[in-house]
């Protein structure tokens, strides 16, 4: 709590996780193990290419999301609310509201980002103060529990030899009664999860596992997430072949980490508080082309590539309207005459009606009976053929397991191919 914190990822863990560099492959012959957090394994699930910039390149970013700010300010408060406790102290609403106007206002700097234009940093700012009357309110005098620690520092290894090693920060860790522990995490987020997103949550199973290696004799964890914003609170719990499940996902995934040669960028709504925009490949050409003055942008050649492609294709759909209403006239001008040919003086149009069966498509709610039909017929595998666009899809996901991957991989060849297509731009995006 006392340490700022970025969207899932503290700025300790962040300062202790750029002290090693993961380089690929001989990475493990130069340095110790690196020590991973549950945000630096988030940072390579969502994006590669954030984590290649962040951990391997070690790329220095002094910008800052204010959702990240607010949130950062939210947790410190919480963090003197529950310190002072320790003393018995109990800080008033007021005094702690007073608090959080404080360390925003000494935190704050020129390099936060507001994504969300119809907002102004004192609306963010009165959110944060919400979340506290909500908490504040919610749990006063917060004697419910034993607190036991406040952004406890964790470490654990995932394997007898500590190869894979594990750290982080609990937000707070209390004790309702003798052998049971509460990991609570304070979140400011926006969105609302499901009992089902956070029931496969993998941080706060980290720290259940850092919990148990640390008090042995705990007889039950609870994990507990605190969602200011909708003032609710949301309990799980892992059982001991869950986190095995978690050990061996996690120790594969860092094998990846650490052998890989590739980090390939990941789209999602998360790239519009990334802070590596500026150079990721994704949006590098926006940035380096928005300072240009005008008669030099339009002129630019991806700028200019981009406009003749987006205007050929407004005219490709104008061109393929006019090639079917010219076509449904040839139809029925030849049905007129009784004529199957056209003629004009440098080319000839044949018109023909095939007749066919048109079947149930592959969405189509006729689709499962008219394949069973078949199937049951015996006449399948006349008819079916092996869809390769899917099936190397579903390699590249991994998927079908590593063994069965590699193997079909040896039946086909590496290829690469283009895919362009244009999209409407908006101001982020």
């Amino acid at each position: 709590m006392s340490a700022k914190k970025t969207p899932g990822e503290s700025a300790r863990e962040k300062a202790v996780d750029t002290a090693y560099r993961t380089e690929p492959i001989a990475w493990k012959m130069e340095r110790p193990p690196v020590i991973y957090s549950p945000s630096r394994l988030e940072t390579y699930r969502q994006c590669p290419q954030k984590f290649k910039f962040t951990y391997i390149d070690q790329v220095p970013s002094s910008l800052e999301g204010i959702e990240a700010f607010m949130g950062s300010r939210v947790h410190e408060a919480l963090y003197k609310l529950y310190t002072d406790l320790r003393f018995c102290k109990l800080t008033s609403l007021e005094d702690l509201l007073a608090y959080y106007r404080e360390i925003w206002e000494n935190e704050w700097h020129g390099d936060i980002q507001i994504i969300r234009d119809e907002l102004t940093p004192d609306e963010y700012r009165a959110l944060g103060e919400k979340c506290l009357i909500d908490y504040y309110r919610r749990y006063a005098p917060f004697d419910q529990t034993r607190t036991l620690g406040l952004e406890h520092p964790v470490q654990f290894n995932l394997d007898p030899d500590g190869r894979y090693a594990m750290k982080g920060f609990i937000d707070r860790l209390s004790q309702p009664k003798d052998g049971v522990i509460w990991i609570h995490d304070y979140k400011t987020k926006g969105f609302f999860p499901t009992q089902q997103d956070l029931d496969q949550d993998r941080q706060l199973a980290y720290y259940q596992m850092a919990v148990q290696r640390l008090w042995p004799e705990t007889k039950e964890v609870e994990l507990i997430w605190h969602y200011l914003i909708f003032d609710q609170e949301i309990r799980s719990r892992r059982t001991t072949d869950d986190l095995e499940a978690l050990r061996q996902e996690t120790i594969a995934l860092i094998e990846e980490i650490e052998t890989t040669t590739e980090f390939p960028v990941k789209q999602s709504a998360l790239c519009s508080w990334c802070e590596y925009r500026a150079i990721c490949p994704l949006f590098r050409h926006l940035y380096e082309t928005a300072s240009l003055p005008k008669n030099e942008y339009m002129n630019e050649e991806g700028v200019f590539l981009v406009e003749r492609l987006a205007a050929l294709q407004i005219e490709e759909v104008r061109v393929k309207g006019e090639i079917e209403k010219v076509k449904e006239a040839l139809l029925a001008y030849t049905q007129k005459k009784g004529v199957e040919i056209l003629f004009s003086k440098t080319h000839k149009v044949r018109v023909k009606i095939y007749e066919n069966v048109r079947f149930p498509g592959r969405n189509d709610p006729g689709r499962p009976a008219l394949e069973k039909a078949i199937k049951e017929a015996g006449r399948w595998e006349e008819v079916s053929s092996l869809d390769v666009f899917a099936l190397s899809k579903v390699l590249l996901s991994g998927a079908w397991g590593a063994e069965l991957t590699e193997r079909l991989k040896k039946l086909g060849k590496p290829d690469k191919s283009p895919w362009i297509k244009v999209f409407p731009r908006d101001e982020r995006k």
